[in-house]
This record gives structure tokens, C-alpha cells and sequence, in this order.
């Protein structure tokens, strides 16, 4: 007779994860002229201007949506192609912008006047495959925008998910204010 008691493979779903838990041991690296984070969720290794190695957890896909989106926008002629190979998702809205990126020439730092200075994040969207985050900058004239970007775990980091090409959203929008529930990860003034 089988007296003991027999698990069950259901038992209870595991807690989602906390999207405003933020990263840790912020420190701020000039790239091109703007300040980004590396925190101990990333990133771990810089190579050829690429940035790699973030954790896979929320605070690692809010840091790295922050440090992809602004290396691939002032990323000079001679790093942008690695960055995008290293940093980006590959598929057609990679293909298009670097058709587009070849046609202009990036040979300095970003004017101070039009660099951002990141402000934060707040993901919108997580799963352990894609994270959907907002990103907040500040420009020199103290406006505010969000950039509405994704982020994909692909080959074992969180890369950049560019917006599909025949996507009628905008990417950057101005904002007022950050929304109290971002998460902050603000750049030295």
C-alpha cells in the first residue's frame, strides 16, 4: 500500500518580477560625449565601442535599452557598424538603418547643446524574452523626451530591437515630466 504523498508538476506560478527594482552600483562613462550607466547588471565588456554583457533580469534590460539606444544614435563612422552587430537584433530594421547610417558621417563627441542626459526608465512590457522600455532624456534647453524602445534577449544578452520598418509610431516623444514610477538612473549634470 503507498501510504506517502505523490507531488503535483503544477503547484503555483512563480511571482513576476519586480520592474522597478533598480540597477546597482550606477556608474557614469562618457561615450561619444554622453554620459551612460554601468551598473553591476551590465555592461560588462566593451569592445570596438559595443557595448555587451548585461544581466538577464529588468534592471539589466532597462540599462542596457538606456546604453544601446544612445551608442547607436552618436556612434562615430568608425564604431556604429560594430555597435550595430553586437547591440542590435538582426532583421530588417537593422538592415535599414544601416543602409540609412552609411549615408552620414559621425567623426566627433555629440555637440553638448544636442546630447541627452538620461534620466531613467520604466518598462512597460517584461518577459524573459523581451522587455518593452521607455527611456527619459533631458536636453540642454531642459526639455524632456521618452524614447519608446525594445529590447530582445538574443544571444545571451539583451540587444536592441530597432522599430519594424513600416511601424507608423514615433519612437521620440516630447514629455513634461518622468513619470513617478520610472525608474531612476540619472546622468551627472
Amino acid at each position: 500500500m503507498l501510504t506517502g504523498a505523490v507531488g503535483c508538476g503544477g503547484g503555483e506560478a512563480a511571482a513576476p518580477p519586480d520592474l522597478s527594482v533598480p540597477p546597482t552600483n550606477v556608474r557614469w562613462q562618457p561615450f561619444q560625449g554622453v554620459p551612460l550607466p554601468r551598473a553591476d547588471q551590465g555592461p560588462t565588456t566593451e569592445t570596438d565601442g559595443a557595448a555587451t554583457g548585461f544581466e538577464h533580469s529588468p534592471a539589466g534590460a532597462g540599462v542596457a535599452a538606456m546604453v544601446h539606444a544612445v551608442r547607436l544614435s552618436v556612434a562615430d563612422d568608425s564604431q556604429w557598424s560594430n555597435i550595430a552587430a553586437r547591440e542590435v537584433v538582426p532583421g530588417p530594421a537593422k538592415d535599414e538603418w544601416a543602409v540609412n547610417r552609411v549615408q552620414v558621417s559621425i567623426s566627433g563627441p555629440a555637440d553638448p547643446v544636442y546630447a541627452p542626459r538620461l534620466l531613467g526608465y520604466r518598462i512597460t512590457e517584461y518577459t524573459d524574452q523581451r522587455a518593452v522600455v521607455d527611456v527619459y532624456s533631458e536636453y540642454s534647453d531642459s526639455s524632456k523626451a521618452v524614447n519608446h524602445t525594445a529590447v530582445e534577449w538574443f544571444a545571451h544578452d539583451w540587444r536592441l530591437r530597432l522599430p519594424d520598418p513600416e511601424s507608423t509610431a514615433r519612437p521620440i516623444e516630447p514629455v513634461g515630466e518622468i513619470p513617478s514610477d520610472a525608474v531612476k538612473v540619472e546622468a551627472p549634470k
